[in-house]
């Protein structure tokens, strides 16, 4: 019996080994999670900026060669203008997709936030559970040994007092005299009066 209790607590330290290492994992997962998706919507935010920075570049070369295109009109200043202008289109769509790239990466972030603090949640409680666990384990060893010393002790006082005769122990403690009111015998001088 005591080989079927030792593999029945093997299996259960066995779980609870399994069960550690999964919510370890969880934990470092749920870091990396929300660390990655803020990590996509910070790189999608900085792409937007150098692509405006580009366009408005872009934009105001495209207005020069515009102005100085109209000012001499010659054909390489009118070539030079609507390569600045296919480049601002070309950057105007890239921007766009970059914008598009930044709802997508803020959209998945705020997905994230609450999972993650599902997650959070989820490991709070499991630490305040393993923390009464320990409590009640170490509460329950506690009471095991008293209750073991008791019955030592008690096993130990047993040995210790000498059997009481038989009769002895169907003997009154105190007299039966003491025990009942004073009435009157005929011994007594009340009744010789």
């Amino acid at each position: 019996m005591a080989k079927n209790q030792s593999t029945k607590s093997h299996v259960v330290e066995e779980l609870e080994s399994q069960f550690h290492d999964l919510q370890k994992k969880i934990s470092k997962a749920r870091d990396s999670y929300v660390a990655s998706h803020q990590k996509q919507l910070n790189a999608a935010r900085k792409r937007i900026k150098s692509l405006q920075s580009q366009l408005k570049k872009t934009s105001d070369q495209a207005a020069k060669a515009a102005a100085q295109a109209k000012k001499s009109g010659t054909k390489a200043a009118r070539n030079q203008m609507k390569k600045a202008r296919a480049a601002s289109l070309l950057l105007g769509k890239s921007l766009q997709e970059a914008k598009d790239i930044l709802v997508a990466a803020e959209s998945k972030l705020q997905s994230a936030k609450p999972f993650d603090r599902k997650l959070a949640a989820r490991a709070k409680v499991l630490a305040q559970f393993e923390k009464d666990w320990e409590k009640k384990v170490k509460a329950e060893a506690a009471a095991k040994a008293k209750r073991a010393k008791a019955a030592l002790a008690k096993r130990r006082a047993a040995k210790k007092k000498p059997a009481k005769p038989a009769a002895d122990a169907s003997a009154p403690a105190a007299p039966a005299e003491s025990l009942m009111p004073h009435t009157a015998t005929p011994a007594s001088p009340q009744n010789l009066q």
